[in-house]
């Protein structure tokens, strides 16, 4: 395994190379589950929302079934309704509607509101020492206003491929796995603090090492002290306090790994003649099946390699398609591979008679 060492002065080498905020940008929070059917579209819409840059936008998804600090922020700080809920800047806008036009009103909306002149920084990198290793986060923020600022600072570890599925097998993006820091933040007329933390994957994502540190995205984001009212379920059902959001910051790494998910077959299914028929204990295949792989790279997929129990089957290059005839329990493989040679994989085992 490849070791980084701390190099002494990384705080103020950091502080000069923080990665700066868009003014106006909107940060928004999903509430999701892996089990919702309802789901898909929001996450793939979402998704296309933010890849197209059109607008200043982020977002995290919450996938509140396989994640109880994701569960925690969506059901105790939003008391969200249903799966799935977006909400935008910290509530200024709710959206229960998976439509990409309805998820465009409420960005252009959130854009088009007065917020505050705070700006705000962010990077990241990994360190790995005797002493310790994970993420060494600094923010930088700058009061611009004449007049005090007061507010929360949130700042959220995501990753950008997720380990996560949703309904459809497809791969999640920006998936939550907890706050590096929530602290309160008050800042004087033209006031700038930095703050360094410290993230340790130890406690409860060990599985995160050196190895994944291009796979993690972290949001810096500045949520007003003042309290609204807004309801999770609009115009008036299940009411939160919402604090608005003022300013965020995104770090997200240009070498990213692609994005790869086996659509079908699906883990836990029975196909009978390339059609899915019920969800069932393990993946089981009647008759020849259309293998269907979703891949995704901003800076384009290269080839799609399939490989059936370790065994090169076929490279694809456009149609992520490959019909699969065999007998026996498999182990099907996809690996993605984008321009700058960064891959991913996902897998699939299952039982098939054809």
């Amino acid at each position: 395994m490849k070791k980084l060492t701390i190099v002494i002065g990384i705080v103020a080498a950091m502080a000069a190379m923080l990665l700066p905020s868009v003014n106006a940008a909107v940060f928004a929070e999903v509430a999701s589950a892996s089990y919702c059917p309802d789901c898909p579209p929001a996450n793939e819409i979402l998704f296309d929302i933010y890849s197209s840059h059109g607008y200043p936008f982020y977002y995290v998804t919450m996938v509140g079934d396989k994640n109880e600090f994701a569960y925690d922020r969506i059901k105790n700080d939003y008391n969200f309704y249903w799966y799935p809920t977006v909400f935008l800047d910290g509530g200024y806008k709710v959206v229960l509607e998976a439509s990409k036009e309805a998820y465009e009103k409420a960005i252009q909306e959130s854009l088009e509101r007065e917020r505050p002149n705070i700006e705000i920084y962010v990077n990241a990198s990994w360190i790995q020492c005797p002493c310790q290793h994970g993420l060494f986060i600094g923010v930088n923020m700058l009061n611009e206003e004449n007049r005090k600022y007061d507010g929360v600072l949130r700042v959220y570890v995501t990753e950008i491929n997720s380990r996560w599925d949703d309904y459809s097998a497809d791969q999640y993006h920006f998936a939550f796995l907890e706050f590096a820091y929530v602290g309160d933040v008050s800042l004087d007329p033209y006031e700038e603090e930095f703050i360094s933390i410290n993230w340790d994957p130890e406690l409860h994502y060990p599985d995160i090492d050196v190895d994944d540190v291009n796979n993690l995205a972290i949001f810096a984001v500045l949520f007003n002290s003042t309290e609204h009212t807004a309801y999770a379920n609009p115009p008036d059902e299940n009411p939160f306090n919402a604090y608005y959001v003022d300013a965020v910051a995104a770090y997200i790494p240009e070498n990213s790994p692609p994005s790869i998910s086996i659509i079908s077959p699906k883990e836990g299914y029975l196909y009978i003649f390339d059609r899915e028929i019920i969800k069932i204990q393990r993946t089981m295949i009647i008759g020849k099946k259309t293998v269907e792989i979703k891949a995704f790279d901003e800076s384009g997929i290269d080839r799609v390699e399939i490989y059936v129990d370790g065994q090169l089957k076929e490279i694809l290059r456009k149609d992520y398609t490959w019909i699969w005839k065999d007998f026996g329990s498999h182990a099907l493989e996809a690996i993605a591979y984008d321009k700058s040679g960064f891959n991913s994989t996902d897998v699939v085992n299952a039982f098939i008679i054809a």
